[in-house]
């Protein structure tokens, strides 16, 4: 019997032979309870009985985004994946999780983000898949010039139903522009 296996969501993730910089997500933040009793958060009771540390870090995560809209072009965040984690199928040495949901403004700064990176190395990989198989996935792979690059780009990868059957992993191979990459 195989490794059972509780989750299963569609992912996100970069994968570049240059490390990834890790961008949190300025609209959300962890916070102790003291901290969240000071800026007039309500806390879950348990979490107020007598000798829970109050000022133990990351016990609540507080975001000033109630963003159903779409509004905030930078409500994303880039982070380091596990590298044990399953249903990575990239043979790149550097991944990043992009945590978002899809919005042309949020596209722009991802492209951006995309830009910068490849300064530094020849490719990124950018990966739309369905985590939690049991079975070794389709995957389609699309190469695209960083210069033809663009937010509709993003939207048709978001776009895709990773989960229906036949399951498939989709991942754009964006190229670099410039000729020569720098040290």
């Amino acid at each position: 019997m195989g490794k059972e296996r509780l989750v299963m969501s569609s992912v996100f993730y970069m994968a570049s032979d240059h490390p990834l910089k890790e961008r949190p997500n300025p609209n959300c933040k962890t916070l102790s309870v003291s901290e969240a009793l000071a800026m007039g958060m309500d806390v879950p009771g348990f979490l107020l009985e007598p000798g829970f540390n109050r000022d133990k870090p990351d016990v609540l995560l507080w975001s000033d985004d109630l963003d159903t809209q779409g509004k905030l072009d930078d409500d994303f965040a880039i982070y380091a994946l596990d590298p044990s984690m399953d249903d990575i199928y990239t043979e790149k040495k550097y991944r990043a999780a992009l945590q978002w949901d899809y919005t042309e403004g949020r596209a722009e700064k991802v492209i951006q983000y995309i830009r910068e990176h490849l300064e530094h190395t020849d490719e990124l990989e950018l990966w739309h898949v369905w985590v939690g198989l049991d079975a070794f996935p389709k995957i389609r792979t699309c190469p695209i010039s960083l210069d033809e690059l663009i937010s509709d780009d993003l939207k048709e990868l978001w776009d895709l139903e990773v989960w229906k059957e036949p399951i498939t992993h989709y991942c754009f191979v964006i190229k670099a522009s410039h000729k020569t990459v720098p040290n």
